[in-house]
């Protein structure tokens, strides 16, 4: 073999070791529920959080809204569910982001803004969640 072949297949085969490390790294973002962000053992870490939205406070750059969470699949809703305010800091607002959608974020929770920070943002389709909103979402006060 001549050098210039080996040279191409370590650069292929280091290319491809680093985009797998990234996927994995990228991949391996856990979920956790409202009440585990707020809890303050996740503050800085990179997680994703399914919730409800309560309200929306800011349509615009960046976007402000407060959530709920989603109680797992057959659970009752508690009493006094975890609020969170969240700032979505990504690009694009999806135009279904309103009260009541069920949202997939990935972002950071900052302690010291007391949000979590979002830098994507999905609402899932409404007719996956249609007629199962949260009894206590109207009633669930914003946090300040």
């Amino acid at each position: 073999m001549s050098a210039k072949v080996i040279i191409v297949v370590i650069l292929f085969a280091a290319a491809v070791g680093g985009a797998v490390t990234l996927a994995m790294l990228e991949g391996g973002i856990e979920y956790r529920t409202v009440p585990d962000l707020t809890s303050g053992s996740y503050s800085g870490e990179r997680v994703k959080v399914k919730a409800q939205v309560i309200s929306v406070q800011s349509q615009f750059k960046p976007t402000k809204f407060t959530c709920i969470d989603i109680p797992a699949e057959g659970a009752k809703s508690p009493e006094n569910p975890a609020v969170i305010q969240v700032i979505y800091e990504g690009d694009d607002v999806p135009a279904n982001l309103k009260k009541a959608a069920h949202v997939t974020m990935e972002g950071r929770f900052d302690a010291k803004r007391g949000a979590f920070i979002a830098t994507v943002l999905q609402t899932q389709c409404p007719s996956r969640y249609e007629g199962k909103e949260l009894t206590t979402a109207n009633e669930a006060d914003p946090a300040p």
